[in-house]
């Protein structure tokens, strides 16, 4: 692989008409303009929704689609957004504003030059959403029955949108071996079930985050009559072959089998790189460990975010470590590749380290279908409120 090419493409700044601190992944669409959410900014510094678009000249043009109000649509829009095919963005805020003062599930439509937002669910979420082809959205949403966490779907209605309660976590309190707080967005397979992580619970010991257990990767497939099924795939130890605390979303391949880092645990409690395999008798799901970080003043360590795969199965993702150039000494965080081998290993490789002027701390990446990489970091750059940028491979 050759060595990666950076751009930096916007120096965020905190303003009535621009956002700063960045957060979430950006999402591409056809005419190639990026659109994504940042925590500060706007006009009533509750931070926005927002667009870059490409100029000719190569530089790239800011537009502030949206300014959220506390009280009116929800306080820190943190996730980045997702598109649909109509050009409508949807996206959540923190657990903090809107009409219940905890947060909101919004939908951005453009109307001419102007975008109108409405309000799908006035509750808390806990990370990004996605959509079905039917036009659902799928969530971490809402708390849930027994206060640990809600996997729910939103449907349109001609009355507005339907909540409804897929599964909720914590099911059999205190240890919560099902799981506790779903803080990643979903993934679909090809036949329609869903895929996520929790940060708590699972019921294992040892572990350093929190005392129900290490988290847990879980699968809700749908049913003709009703109900969705919950099945618990791994939970996660902590130990030094197995990780904790999974974050990020996970990703799935063309055989079924998922990918998804932890920001804890393995021999060097630095965190892994997992895979997830369906077994060919039952339902059981074998865990390997294709990675785990040394150190964290090497190559990266502790990744904080979700993997995405391009075409030819390479795995990319953001960890922190690297440099330690930010914030009085602290690292600023890497981006990273994971290749398969023929042999069936895999070749770990950073792609970039930031070093305060061009960033620091990165979130979730995105692969164009060239192979561009885009993506936003929440501090650093020129007034150290985050930048966005592109790497060409």
């Amino acid at each position: 692989m050759h060595a990666a090419s950076y751009k930096l493409i916007q120096n965020f700044v905190c303003g009535a008409n621009s956002e700063c601190y960045p957060s979430g992944p950006l999402v591409l669409d056809q005419g190639g303009n990026l659109y994504g959410s940042a925590e500060g900014g706007g006009v009533n510094n509750y931070g926005n929704v927002f667009e870059l678009s490409p100029n000719p000249d190569g530089t790239w043009y800011q537009t502030l689609l949206h300014s959220f109000d506390f009280h009116a649509d929800g306080d820190g829009p943190r996730f980045g957004v997702v598109r649909d095919g109509q050009g409508d963005l949807f996206g959540t805020t923190l657990q903090a504003g809107g009409p219940r003062d905890l947060g909101t599930v919004y939908e951005l439509t453009p109307d001419g030059s102007n975008w109108d937002l409405g309000l799908l669910y006035d509750g808390s979420a806990n990370a990004a959403v996605i959509l079905s082809k039917a036009g659902d959205v799928y969530g971490p949403i809402g708390e849930g029955v027994y206060l640990g966490g809600a996997i729910a779907e939103l449907s349109p209605s001609p009355n507005g949108w339907t909540y409804t309660d897929l599964y909720s976590f914590c099911a059999q309190p205190p240890q919560c071996p099902d799981g506790q707080t779903p803080f990643s967005p979903l993934a679909f397979d090809a036949r329609g079930s869903l895929y996520g992580t929790t940060l708590y619970g699972g019921n294992k010991p040892f572990c350093t985050v929190d005392t129900m257990g290490c988290g847990t990767a879980f699968q809700l497939s749908p049913n003709r009559d009703g109900p969705w099924t919950f099945h618990l795939m791994h939970a996660f130890a902590a130990s030094a072959d197995d990780g904790e605390t999974p974050v990020g979303s996970l990703v799935v391949d063309r055989t079924g089998s998922l990918y998804g880092t932890t920001s804890y645990g393995g021999p060097n409690h630095n965190g892994t790189i997992f895979k997830l395999t369906p077994s060919a008798v039952g339902r059981n799901w074998v865990e390997t460990e294709l990675y785990t970080f040394p150190d964290c003043s090497g190559d990266g360590c502790q990744p904080y975010t979700g993997l995405v795969a391009d075409k030819a199965g390479n795995l990319y993702g953001a960890a922190g470590g690297g440099n330690h150039t930010c914030l009085d000494g602290s690292a600023c965080g890497v981006l990273f590749s994971l290749s398969p081998r023929r042999d069936g290993s895999w070749k770990y490789a950073v792609l970039y380290k930031f070093s305060g002027p061009d960033g620091d701390d990165p979130n979730q990446i995105t692969i164009a279908p060239d192979g561009t990489i885009y993506g936003t970091t929440l501090y650093g750059g020129q007034n150290n409120q985050g930048v966005a940028f592109q790497i060409t491979p």
